[in-house]
């Protein structure tokens, strides 16, 4: 199935496990401020999203043999509700204003109420997961994103970092949290037809990783090429708040000292649409543009070739193919 069908499949199910578990919420408490908040998760989560964990999970567990897809589904929507947690606590430690095109939580109902909701959803989410075969790589996952996470923090706190920083960073946050794990929870919860268990798991890594780190710096290119509306959320924010990326570590390790320079003058400055002929003219003529451009498209060639020696059978491969070529594409 490919990811727009299966979004538009998958949708249906999320809007009513979101419904469900907002009409059981207001049975706590008639504050309709409350109230409030805890809606405001349909109309965020049900804003956008690529949904491509779900997706992928549900690939692989089609490969693997797995055929109650009714079932399958409610316990994959614990992973588009951790998202949302992650996205909640996320938009809060890096002061985002917009998340798919709506003001973020912390900015709708303050810090404390965002905090909260986020963890409301943590808690949904874990619940979709626990008791079945998949809990034990969910809670690795949970584990791994989490420590990415910190990883983020605290570069943002350092005036430079290591690029093997910035590659763990990508390796923990992106590439396992969104196509290592999602995957292996598929093969794990397929349960019939794991004669190969193992080779699956270990392909999930083959093909996940390059893909999820290629997915990762292109966010970032994303990020310092793509306007506010494109991208469902603010703009330059990774010069905003300190984040060192695959481009600013390029310009710090190869660039000039005038344009390192220049780069200082950008560091977590407020930065408007009005920068932005100058944001891009710095990343652009440094080369750090065409460097990621590059590597980009490097990682994702080596997610084709995990495909090619997989050994899996052509057709349990074409929805693996469609997805790299999709990212490929994306624009937002």
């Amino acid at each position: 199935m490919e990811i727009q069908a299966f979004k538009k499949r998958f949708d249906q199910v999320l809007g009513r496990a979101l419904k469900r578990r907002i009409f059981e919420n207001k049975k706590l408490t008639k504050d309709p401020y409350v109230r409030e908040v805890v809606a405001y998760v349909e109309q965020l989560v049900m804003a956008g999203g690529k949904r491509i964990r779900p997706y992928l999970a549900y690939v692989s567990y089609k490969v693997a043999g797995g055929k109650d897809d009714k079932a399958f589904l409610e316990i994959v929507v614990g992973l588009e509700l951790f998202h949302a947690f992650a996205l909640v606590h996320d938009d809060i430690m890096d002061h985002g204003t917009l998340r798919h095109g709506l003001p973020t939580t912390h900015v709708r109902f303050g810090t404390s109420q965002a905090i909260l909701l986020g963890d409301l959803l943590f808690n949904w989410a874990n619940a979709c997961l626990n008791g079945t075969k998949a809990y034990p790589i969910f809670q690795q996952m949970i584990h791994e994103v989490i420590t990415g996470q910190m990883l983020d923090v605290d570069s943002m706190a350092r005036a430079s970092v290591e690029m093997g920083m910035i590659e763990e960073r990508h390796r923990l946050k992106t590439a396992s949290y969104t196509f290592v794990r999602p995957m292996q929870i598929g093969f794990a919860l397929a349960q019939r037809g794991m004669r190969n268990a193992e080779h699956l798991m270990t392909f999930a890594e083959q093909y996940g990783y390059p893909l999820g780190i290629g997915f990762q710096i292109q966010d970032d290119l994303l990020d310092l090429t793509s306007e506010p509306d494109e991208i469902g959320k603010t703009a330059f924010s990774d010069l905003r708040d300190g984040q060192h990326t695959l481009f600013t570590q390029y310009i710090a390790q190869c660039g000039t000292r005038v344009v390192q320079s220049e780069l200082k003058a950008l560091w977590k400055k407020n930065l408007t649409e009005k920068d932005r002929p100058k944001v891009l003219y710095l990343f652009e003529m440094s080369g750090a543009l065409d460097h990621g451009r590059m590597l980009i498209e490097a990682y994702f060639e080596e997610a084709e070739e995990a495909l090619e020696s997989s050994g899996l059978a052509l057709k349990n491969l074409v929805a693996f193919r469609e997805l790299v070529d999709y990212i490929r594409k994306r624009t937002l």
